[in-house]
């Protein structure tokens, strides 16, 4: 079983990933400054899944999915990388971006 994880609002983020799981304070590779998550954390998406059944007691019922997008930043502090989540905090208007981006994309032919 995974470990209890502490829970925190989404506002809290940037001061959170300043500690490591241990609760040691995290240094930068010039250890001069705190972690910035928009300055040195790489942003990437994935998108899952959340689905119903229409009427579960039913064998042949339909099954709808809609796509749940879930952001995170891959950052570097003097251990390596570690990954955080940050959908709550990035909030909907990086969603938004993140679809007009994909929309822009023109397709090349071969």
């Amino acid at each position: 079983m995974a470990p209890a994880i502490h829970s925190f609002p989404a506002a809290e983020l940037p001061l959170a990933v300043q500690v490591d799981v241990d609760g040691k304070r995290r240094r930068t590779e010039d250890m001069r400054r705190p972690v910035d998550l928009v300055q040195d954390c790489e942003l990437s998406t994935l998108f899952q899944y959340e689905c119903y059944i229409d009427h579960p007691e039913m064998r042949d019922s339909r099954v709808r999915c809609w796509p749940v997008q879930r952001f995170f930043r891959q950052c570097q502090d003097k251990k390596g990388k570690f990954t955080v989540e940050t959908t709550a905090w990035e909030g909907p208007a990086a969603a938004a971006a993140a679809a007009a981006a994909a929309s822009s994309v023109t397709p090349t032919k071969n």
